[in-house]
Formats: C-alpha cells, structure tokens, sequence
C-alpha cells in the first residue's frame, strides 16, 4: 500500500501520517478479529522438491512468512482475509482461495521465461534478450524427459535445424547433421562439453547434461574458426548447489523389439519358385541323404532376431558449502540387441567441482567411462539380415553333424550361396572395449571489477582393443573353414589435449553495456592404431594371434590446431545489440602456403517493444529482429594430404632370373601432393525474428539462413598410371551452398490445474553444388549397377542417379519399336527411359546418357512436436518426430524382386512375367542382370511420422513417502511406438549401415539396415 500511496503522488507529510495511524490502528483491528493457523508445503512442480525461502504472505497486506528448509510454512491468518500469495524467484506468482481450509500445500511452475534468460555460447555465456545469433537450447529436464542413453539422440526432433538419424545397432553414433548437408569432407559439428572440445558424445551420459546449446550461425560459430562450419554443440555439465546432501536416482528397465519383417516365401512357395528356375534347388530336394535337414519351414528373420533386455540407472550426489560445491554421479547401462549377439555394456562415473575464495574461482570436472560393444557382424559383404530374406527356408540354423553345430548352403546342392546368418551371428566372438578419459581444470581470477582472466585446460582420451576370434567350422558352405580358426586383433588410442587463456571484460557505462572477450586456444591430438590378423590351423581352443597367414600395419597420426580470438558484445539499454568476432587459425593439415586463415562475424539486433514509441500492450511481451553474416572454417579433409604418400604391399614386379620366375613386391606413389590446399570456408547469412503474445505463453521463432561453402575440400581421383590403383589427391575446387527456413512454436498454460505444453519446431533445407571445378563425384558404389550417389555442379549434392523406367516390355514388336535397351532385351524386361544422347537430345539408344536424377535422400522438411501435461500427480510426455520430402533407395527390393539370381524373395515374384502370364507387372527371371539397373524402380518415399516416445508418470504424494525421501516418482515410457510411412522396408529412418563399414555419406540407402526398435520400459525416480 505505500508503494502504490507512493506511485499516484500522495504528499509526503499525508503519507507519513497515514503510514503511523495504520501502524497505530492495525494490531487493534488485528486483536478484534478471529484468526486462524494456515499450514501448508510448497514444492516444485515439476519434480516435487521443497522449495525453502518462498514468500508466503496475505493478499492484500504487508503480512507474511517464508518456507523452511523443507518448504513447510506456518501462517496466522485473520478470518477476514481470502486469499494467501506465494512468490519465489524464479517461479510463477500463485494466489490461493482459503475458503476453509486449514492446510493448503503448493506446487509452483518454473517461470521458463526467467529461466532462459542466460543461455550458453562460445567462451562464456548470454542473456537470451540479447542474443542476436540462432541458437536451439535444449534443457536437462527435456533431455531426460525421453528415455536415451547417447546425447545425441536427445537432440532428434528437440532442436530447431537439427538432423539426427539412429543408426540402429546399439552403440552406434548417430548421424547428427546441423542445417543440412554442405560440403563433401564431412558434416560432423563440433562438440564442446565444459568449454572443452572432445572427440564425440558417445562418452557423455545424458543424465549428467545440464544444457545443450546448438550454434547454428556465424554469429555464434564463428568464435570456433578451424571447426564451427559444421555447427557447434556446446554441454555444460551439471554442478552441485550449496545445502545438505542430495541423492538423485533414476533407473529403468525395459524390452525391445521390432514390429517387421521382410516379406519372404515359406517352403512351399519357395520350392515352386525353385521350378521357375529350372528346378535349382533339387540337388538337395530331391536327395534322400539331406531329407533330415531339408524339410523345414525356417523363418530367417525369427532367427536372427530376438527380444532385447534395456536398462539403465543412475545415481547421482551433490551438495556443497558457502565457498564449494560438488556433484558426484555414477551410471550402469546394458543394451541387448534385437539382433542376436549384438549389445553394448557401459560403466560411467563423474565427478564436477568448484572452489572460490575470494576474487578467485576454481572449476574442476572428470569423468571416465568403460564401454564394451558387440557390433553387428556382416560376411563377404551381406548383412546378416541379407543372407537371412536370402536363405532357403527348408533348412534348418544348426546341424549338430556339422563341425561348428551349423547348417549353411551348398551352391551345388541349393543353387545359392546365401549364408546362415545364425552362423554369421553367433559363431565369431567379438568383443570391442573402450575406456575414455575426460577432465577440465580452469581456475579464474577477477584482477578488478569487470575484468577477469581464466586458464583452462582439458583432455579427451579413449583406448581401444577389438578381438574377433572366429573357430574354424564346415556348415557345408562353400565359405567353410573346417582347419582354420580366424583371430584379428586391433588396438590404440586417441588423445586430444586443449589450452586456453582468456581475458574477459564487462563493463556498464549509463545504458550502455560492453562485454569482451580475448582468447588464445591451442589443440593437439594424436592417434595410434595398430591390428593384426592371423589363422590357427591347430586348435579352437588358442585365441591370440599366431604366424599363419599373419598380417599386421600399424599408423600414428598427430594433428595440431592454434588460434587467436576476440570478441565484443554491446547494447545500448538493452534494446538495440551488436555483436562482433574475429578468429585466426592455423591447422596442420595444410602446408606452409596457406596454414592460417582468419575468421569473422557481425550480428545486430533490436528488441523493438523496448522503444518508448511502442505502446505498452497486454497481449505482445516479446517483439525482436535479429540478423548475423560472417563466416567459419572447415579443415576437414585429412592429415597429411597436401604432401605426397607412398604405398607399399600392394604391387608387385615379376622377374625372371638365373633361379626361375619369382616376384617382388615394391613400392609406388599413393596420394598426390598438393602444397596448395588451403581452407574451406563457408559464408553463413541468417535473419531472424522472435516473437512472445500473453506474457510468452504463445511463442514463435523464425529464420532464414543461407550458408556458402566456397573452396570445397574434395579427394579427387586420379589415373592409375601414376602407380596408384586408388590414387586420389585433395583438392579445393568449387562450392556449394544449403539454405532454408526454421520455426519454432511454443504453447502453454501453467495456471489451471491440469497445465501443458506444446513446442513444434519445423526446419526446411535446400542443398545444391555450384561448382566442383569439372569434377563429377560417385559415391555409394552397388554390386554390378556402379554408383547410386552422384555430385555434380548444379543439383542436389549427393542424390541419386540411374535410370528411369517405363513399365514392362509386352512383346517383341514393342521391344523393335523402342530405343535399343540391350542386346538381351525380351519380352517381360524393363523398359528405359531414352533421356539423351552425346548432343543432349534423345538418340534411340539407352545408355549412361540417359542416367538422371531418380532421388534425393536428404529431407526437405525435418520436424518435431513435443507436448508435456500434468494433472496433480500425474504427468504424460508425448513426442513426435519425422521427415518429408526424402527418398531412399531401398536395396532389400533389389535383393527381393530382382530376379537376377535364385535367392528367397518376396512372394510377387512367382508372378514374375511369362509368355503364359504376359499381363504380370512383375519383370521376367533373367540372369542377365539388365532389370537390376540402378533406377527409380528402387527408390522409395522416405517420408514418414514416428510417434518417437510417450511417457507417463506419477509422483507419490509427499505425505505418504517417508521423511528422507523428497520426492518418488514412478513411470512407464513407450520409444518408437508406431510409424507412418509409404516405405516398403523395415525402418525408414535409414542411417549408415554395417555393410557399408558405416559411412554416413551413403545415408538413405538401405542396405539391411539395423532397424530401430521398439522399446516398452518402466522406471523409477528418487530424490532423498
């Protein structure tokens, strides 16, 4: 009341006056009046902790109290009085009717607006109202909020901009991707965790992660120079907070599964389609010696897949004192795969301190983890899920008759070679085991108000040992080993050491608000990896490496990064922001001609609500026009490729000398050198708008980016006359540029009983090569079709290129009247497209002129939609996530329909076109190949809509849990649940494949790709 008798002007003698008779006359009136005793308990909404020192007071007076440690309160309250505020910082103000009650407990919301005031950037940190760059923001709550064990895949439809494709098998990474595909080196961002730059996110338990900040434009990349083209994820791990003791623990456990299968033939049909090839398989058939093990109806796929066991837990502890803090924590995970003999066990522990006296701040982090991987086991090429749509269904998986225990094909017997994918899987052991190490130290001292210095320093190492150990075995096969047992060994390490220094410097003069920044950075990192790999002729029973056939290599790689940076911020009032940065570089992985480069970004912005000529509005709190143009490096190319290499091994000089022919192995030229090669740098542009109606419960963020990698490194491939079968030699040539646009839609309602949220962020992207210097780039090479992939200037980078089709042949006469196909062109062949000729123009002849764009596997539009509810006790998180726009080539069709080999297949081929079935749209059986032509028969819509998690959650009541116990929390969660697509194949979320050797650039292209399963768990939350 004084405020306000303040605020209309009331003379300071009246006001003094009024302010002594109410001091006089209000215990009086209190005294007068019944009252009575208000308790109660406020806690936090979301994970229902007590909230000690909220301000608890009566509505309407001065009157009031604030919650113990343990968020209790007690009130006297007169019986005239309705209502009872609370007030915390950080929280949204709650008013509550008293009616007749006697106790009221509390649950008050986050304010999420002032809660993201401070967002995470490069070497430090911002207020998010005067951010002028693009920055997603993804919190610890929502990173938890979906079950996951890697970070990365926390970030899959959380973040505006951001591609993350799954790549299946347990423990692989995904394939994360910031505003598409650029360049043709790679499109890894960069990962800094604790103001650290580290190898991966493989080795960071995402129940440890506070925040993750993705930096999407110069504004924000640039900062990073050498290593930010790419986009940068920066983690902040969490710290403890001063008070008692805390425990957190968190587990659960749960199946996974997958919901398909490839259509196959079972005996019966697999048998008459043995007739259709001339009767195939009747030298297995039709011998009464394999009568025992041909007359089953194996399904393949049950097989090889199972239901796999998923748990995870963690527990974490944390507490500190008035000048330190700490947070401890540990994590068990163990991953079975649903396919059989694949997993992942992981051990984690960290520890994270901080120590300040005085001007002087220490920070201190560590972790180590032990990871052990089974990865999904591939042979002569072939997936396991390949061989197992291949095989025949009359045989059984294991034959104990057979040394080994397995039961394979015989090319004589089958008319096929396709191997037991259950030998495949289960007979070789393999074990992959890694233990990482990572750690920061920095101590910061403020020498005056406003100025501080800071020396940091981290380490990111890993250890590796692979051992296969594979026993020798007869199934039959003709890949048999039944006198040698197979050991491979491979081993090494990886360290990656970074130093920094930086001044910072921040200063307020009036309205006008300076911060610098002033760093030197240096890297160093080096890999040694070595392998071998041997046979044992003598026994199963020695797994260590012997002198049989035994091969060996081994490589050190040292890689070296220094660079010098400088950054200022400013903004007069708040309202009208500049930000500027300029970075150089110097990467090893260029020569003395062009090592450095330098680096740069500009930004503004305006927050135009903040202008005295706007009129103050109830209905719009956020109104701010953004934009940055700069640009960032990228040296992703290589060690050592501007110098030349020399190959040893590989050839061969035959002689004929005094003691007969014999022949010596020498060396030649590898690489080329090219002293030349200099920088990638890409020229990023972004224009945005943040816009917030009622009080930000209604939020929308959009941005157009245009991003031009010039100079792109490339390996280009050179004549083998220079000694070299696969010379290649790294090059700059040309550019490429993706552009597009993001939004970002925030809805929420934390008034009312039941409260909720919704985010739905959309991202759109357009890639295409402007130049690549004359050079026409093939990738994803395919049996006997050549390259699905092509880069070439003007088109999409990377999409796919083959032939269109147009129906089936139905008779010679139309065979005669069209362009000439092949000279084993027939009735029931596909028929091609004639696109052009040597003058661009159709000439009647189909060939590698009329080979066109057929796909593109990158999506046009990537989304998420993420809703959060709850109703007292009762919480339910469903996210969505999916792509458009994307093609995939599906390989599995190749295999299944292609009618080039005898193999299993899906069951429309035993329509397969005839002279007596001429009206089949199922080309004829041909062995010639010719149907099998890369082309759009294969490519499929990859578009789809994937309900990725539903989680629902109830917390316990906080009377009936137990003193120590602060918060319980029970819930079931569902990952994966259903997907809606067009595609023909198991998973359209189609990563890198094992048969690839797990090479992202072939992303889209389904080879048998480990499919993402579906995942039922339950869990448990406690917090003591």
């Amino acid at each position: 009341m004084n405020n306000y008798l303040l605020r209309v002007g009331v003379p300071h003698k009246v006001h003094l006056m009024l302010t002594l008779f109410c001091f006089l006359l209000f215990p009086k009136l209190l005294c007068a009046q019944d009252s009575r005793i208000i308790k109660g308990v406020v806690v936090d909404n979301n994970n229902s902790l007590p909230l000690p020192g909220v301000n608890v007071y009566i509505v309407g007076t001065t009157v009031g109290t604030i919650t113990n440690f343990d968020g209790e309160y007690s009130l006297e309250v007169p019986s005239d009085k309705t209502e009872l505020g609370f007030r915390y910082i950080g929280y949204i103000d709650q008013t509550v009717t008293i009616g007749n009650q006697k106790k009221i407990d509390i649950s008050l919301s986050e304010d999420v607006m002032q809660l993201e005031e401070i967002v995470v950037v490069g070497y430090g940190t911002q207020e998010r109202a005067k951010v002028t760059g693009a920055i997603a923001t993804v919190d610890s709550e929502t990173i938890t909020s979906t079950p996951v064990y890697t970070a990365d895949q926390a970030l899959q439809g959380r973040a505006t901009g951001v591609s993350v494709t799954n790549n299946g098998s347990p423990g692989s990474d995904p394939i994360v991707q910031i505003r598409g595909v650029m360049g043709t080196s790679g499109n890894n961002p960069l990962i800094v965790v604790d103001g650290i730059i580290v190898q991966g996110l493989g080795d960071l338990n995402p129940a440890d992660i506070e925040t993750m900040s993705v930096l999407k434009d110069a504004s924000t990349t640039a900062i990073y120079g050498a290593q930010g083209a790419n986009g940068v994820v920066v983690i902040t791990t969490k710290k403890g907070k001063s008070g008692d003791i805390k425990i957190d623990i968190d587990g659960y456990r749960g199946v996974q599964m997958v919901q398909k299968q490839h259509e196959v033939m079972e005996r019966d049909d697999y048998i008459n389609y043995s007739r259709m090839w001339g009767n195939a398989a009747q030298g297995r058939l039709e011998n009464e010696k394999y009568a025992d093990i041909s007359k089953y109806n194996t399904n393949w796929q049950d097989e090889i897949f199972q239901n796999g066991i998923i748990e995870n837990y963690n527990v974490g502890l944390s507490g500190g004192g008035e000048n330190t803090n700490y947070r401890i924590s540990g994590n068990y995970m163990n991953q079975e795969g649903v396919l059989k003999n694949t997993g992942i066990e992981r051990f984690m522990f960290r520890s994270n301190a901080n120590y300040t006296k005085g001007r002087l701040k220490v920070a201190q982090t560590f972790s180590v983890s032990s990871t052990e991987k089974k990865p999904e086991q591939t042979s002569a090429g072939r997936s396991a899920l390949e061989h197992a749509i291949k095989m025949p269904p009359y045989l059984t998986p294991y034959n104990a008759s057979n040394l080994g225990g397995f039961q394979g094909t015989d090319i004589q017997l089958d008319g096929q070679d396709a191997e037991n994918p259950v030998r495949v899987l289960e007979h070789t052991e393999i074990s992959n085991k890694r233990v990482n190490l990572m750690g920061t130290l920095s101590a910061e001292l403020e020498l005056f108000q406003g100025f501080s210095i800071k020396g940091q320093g981290g380490i990111d190492y890993f250890n590796y040992n692979n051992d296969l150990f594979s026993p020798s075995y007869d199934d039959g096969s003709a890949l048999a080993r039944p006198t040698r047992s197979l050991i491979e060994k491979g081993y090494g390490s990886h360290a990656m050491m970074t130093l920094i220094g930086q001044a910072t410097y921040n200063k307020q003069f009036g309205k006008h608000n300076v911060n610098a920044v002033a760093v030197v950075e240096r890297i160093e990192k080096k890999n040694m990896n070595a392998g071998t790999s041997s046979f044992n002729e003598i026994t199963n029973e020695i797994k260590n490496t012997t002198n049989t056939d035994l091969t060996g290599g081994s490589f050190t790689v040292d890689y070296g990064k220094l660079g010098y940076l400088g950054r200022i911020n400013y903004d007069y009032d708040g309202r009208y922001l500049f930000a500027a940065s300029y970075r150089r570089d110097a990467s090893s992985r260029f020569g003395s001609n062009n090592r450095w480069a330098g680096f740069y970004s500009v930004s503004l912005g305006w927050n135009v609500l903040d202008e005295a000529f706007i009129p103050d509005s109830e209905w719009m709190s956020q109104l701010k026009l953004r934009g940055s143009y700069g640009s960032v490096g990228n040296d992703n190319i290589g060690d050592y490729r501007y110098s030349a290499s020399i190959v040893s091994g590989n050839h061969s000089y035959v002689f004929n000398g005094a003691n007969g022919v014999y022949q010596a192995f020498g060396t030649t030229a590898g690489n080329l050198p090219n002293p030349d090669l200099r920088w990638e740098t890409t020229y990023m542009t972004n224009v945005g708008i943040d816009l917030g109606f009622f009080e930000d419960r209604l939020t929308l963020s959009a941005e157009y980016y245009k991003n031009e990698s010039n100079d792109l490194l490339i390996n280009v491939r050179q004549v083998s006359s220079i000694g070299g079968v696969n010379a290649t030699q790294a090059k700059n040539a040309g550019s490429a540029q993706v552009s597009g646009f993001e939004f970002n839609l925030g809805i929420k309602n934390q008034e009312k009983a039941l409260k909720w949220s919704t985010n739905l962020n959309i991202s759109t992207m357009e890639n295409i090569v402007n130049d690549l210097g004359g050079e026409i780039l093939y990738e994803g090479y395919y049996e006997n079709n050549g390259s699905i992939l092509r880069t070439i200037e003007g088109e999409p980078l990377r999409h796919f290129y083959g032939y269109q089709t147009l129906g089936i042949f139905r008779s010679w006469e139309e065979i005669y009247t069209s362009p000439v196909q092949t000279s084993n062109t027939a009735p029931g062949d596909i028929k091609f497209k004639d696109i052009s000729g040597p003058d661009g123009t159709p000439d009647g002849v189909i060939d590698h002129y009329d080979q066109t764009i057929i796909g593109n596997p990158t999506p046009d539009i990537v989304f998420g939609l993420n809703m959060d509810f709850s109703y007292k006790n009762f919480d339910l998180n469903i996210f969505f996530n999916g792509t458009y726009g994307n093609e995939i080539y599906n390989t599995t069709r190749w295999y299944l329909e292609g009618g080039q080999r005898f193999f299993n297949a899906n069951p429309k081929m035993l329509d397969a076109w005839t002279p007596e079935n001429p009206d089949s749209d199922v080309p004829r059986l041909s062995e010639s190949g010719d149907n099998l032509r890369t082309s759009n028969r294969f490519v499929e819509d990859g578009s789809y809509l994937r309900l990725k998690n539903v989680t629902l959650g109830y917390t316990l009541p906080k009377k009936v849990l137990s003193k120590y116990i602060s918060r319980c929390r029970f819930y079931v969660s569902g990952q994966n649940v259903f997907t809606v697509t067009k595609y023909s194949g198991l998973d359209p979320e189609v990563g890198a494949a094992a048969a690839s050797g797990n090479n992202p650039a072939e992303t889209g292209i389904d080879r048998g790709n480990y499919p993402t399963p579906l995942t039922i768990i339950g869990g448990l939350q406690l917090n003591f």
